[in-house]
């Protein structure tokens, strides 16, 4: 999983809950995910249901009948639900003799009230209770129509399970010949799909264009939302809350795929799935999926609970790709180095612009130029070099503050005691060496009381857009000896000119220099 966090609920602006995930959107031309890395893969489970129907056929028939909404989704089973459900399969008889073939497990009703009274009563699990009992009855009606043997249903080489993979490689316009299955938890198996792919089938599914059976299938899911999931379940409440603007449909452990059909916004249509990290929890889903229905002026089903504010960390309105911040120098010949240290140099010894057969160069400098870290034994006798030093103090949560001070002074508790520290690594931002290229030396620096106070703030690293931490003249470099004292990393010479103050993600490690005093880094900040 490569997950990013995607909404925080607040509490009178404390974080309170953060929800992590990914998500990836399709809109007929292109593709969008918030993982920057690409498009993760996961079992597809239930979010396959309505493509399953599809691959049975059944939705070719004149006539749609009212139990195939219930195959396309996962049943709550409701009481209610139950008694319909029975009727319908008891009034076709085609229908009666494969109950017996159902390979599905018995379960209790994923409805609160009915599985309580149910077990009150002291009434055993059974098939009908089961999310994917419908599911499994279309299989097998279809499996009876091809001829086919009823008995290896659940074998992924069922000649059922390779037209579904037939007919989604023609969905997606893919080969799909490599696909891995897995056993779902009502013992079917599922392919392995990107989320990218998904979303393509979301699509498909809102805007299915020429594919006609496709069309019928998703408009009997917009006729019957209610048998999509049931009371309460988040893709029925989004279906019924959003009548004909949208299908979706909850997948197991964390998925929602949701298809909107074209609108003034999306023009195309859009495909959407939400993967969350934490697994199961459908209310947060819908609540990710929030960005792109409310910035339509609709009313919204899943509410906020009570004493809690939204904060969302992506963006209908722009790519959902978490976008990286580079805060490092260039380094090359003319990079301002620390006066009297050893300058940048580039040797190349083999150059293919000469039609040598590679490119071969080799660099003179000092580790601490440009954006850097400063070990402890830069300064301290007998302490750690940048080789052993640990690495968790420079990935992670950070929090950028600007701070407005004069030339060669330092910033004091006081600049920051109206500041409300939010993450464990801190850059400052003072914007007084505003050229990497020319060193001046009345920059702004850090206290050690400044340190001292971060340090009651359970913070692991400073960082500064200076070279030091410590003034030019200083001689006894009391600020770096401070964050050795409290176990504090440095972070200098990073650029924060166009970064707005905020809480980022921070990536900035060190090269495992042996005996090294200091690293560069290539540090980089990714908007949360």
């Amino acid at each position: 999983m490569n997950s990013q966090a995607l909404l925080t609920l607040k509490r009178q602006g404390f974080s309170e809950v953060q929800v992590f995930g990914e998500i990836c959107t399709w809109d007929g031309l292109k593709s969008d995910s918030t993982n920057a890395d690409g498009f993760s893969q996961y079992p597809a489970r239930s979010l396959l249901k309505p493509f399953q129907f599809l691959a049975s056929q059944l939705a070719e028939v004149p006539e749609m009948k009212p139990w195939f909404a219930a195959a396309m989704g996962s049943l709550s089973a409701t009481k209610e639900q139950v008694r319909i459900l029975k009727e319908w399969i008891e009034a076709e008889a085609v229908l009666a003799p494969l109950l017996h073939q159902l390979k599905v497990p018995a379960s209790y009703p994923m409805d609160e009230s009915h599985r309580v009274q149910l077990k009150e009563k002291g009434d055993k699990a059974s098939q009908w209770f089961h999310t994917c009992f419908s599911k499994h009855l279309a299989i097998l009606q279809a499996c009876r129509n091809a001829g086919w043997d009823l008995d290896s249903y659940l074998r992924s080489d069922h000649p059922y399970h390779l037209r579904l993979l037939k007919m989604l490689q023609e969905l997606l316009g893919e080969n799909l010949s490599g696909t891995t299955w897995v056993a779902d938890g009502c013992k079917l198996p599922t392919p392995i799909l990107g989320l990218e792919q998904m979303a393509k089938l979301f699509f498909k599914l809102a805007s299915p264009g020429d594919q006609s059976t496709l069309q019928r299938l998703r408009d009997h899911m917009l006729d019957h939302p209610e048998w999509i999931g049931g009371p309460h379940r988040v893709d029925t409440r989004l279906m019924a809350e959003f009548k004909n603007q949208l299908v979706a449909k909850e997948g197991a452990d964390g998925l929602l795929g949701v298809g909107l059909l074209p609108s003034a916004r999306y023009p195309r249509g859009l495909g959407i799935v939400i993967k969350l990290a934490s697994g199961y929890q459908p209310d947060w889903a819908g609540l990710v999926l929030r960005p792109f229905l409310v910035a339509e002026g609709e009313a919204y089903p899943i509410r906020v609970p009570e004493g809690q504010t939204l904060h969302f960390h992506f963006s209908p309105d722009i790519s959902l790709k978490k976008r990286v911040i580079d805060i490092s120098p260039s380094l090359h010949s003319g990079t301002a180095v620390w006066p009297g240290d050893v300058p940048f140099s580039r040797n190349i010894s083999l150059d293919v612009e000469q039609g040598k057969h590679m490119t071969l160069s080799a660099i003179q400098t000092t580790l601490h130029i440009g954006s850097h870290t400063d070990a402890p034994n830069h300064f301290a006798r007998g302490s750690h070099s940048i080789d052993q030093k640990d690495l968790h103090p420079y990935w992670g949560s950070c929090q950028v503050i600007q701070v407005d001070k004069k030339p060669g002074s330092v910033i004091t508790p006081e600049d920051i005691q109206d500041v409300r520290i939010q993450a464990p690594r801190i850059l400052f931002k003072t914007g007084s060496f505003p050229n990497p290229n020319s060193f001046n030396k009345d920059f702004v620096a850090l206290s050690p009381q400044c340190v001292e106070h971060l340090k009651t703030k359970k913070v692991v690293l400073v960082g500064i857009d200076t070279p030091s931490i410590d003034l030019f003249d200083s001689k006894d470099l009391s600020t770096h000896h401070a964050t050795v004292r409290l176990g504090i990393s440095i972070l200098e010479g990073v650029v924060l000119k166009d970064v707005p103050e905020g809480v980022y993600h921070l990536m900035a490690l060190p090269l495992k220099i042996k005996g090294g005093d200091a690293s560069p880094v290539r540090a980089v900040l990714v908007v949360q």
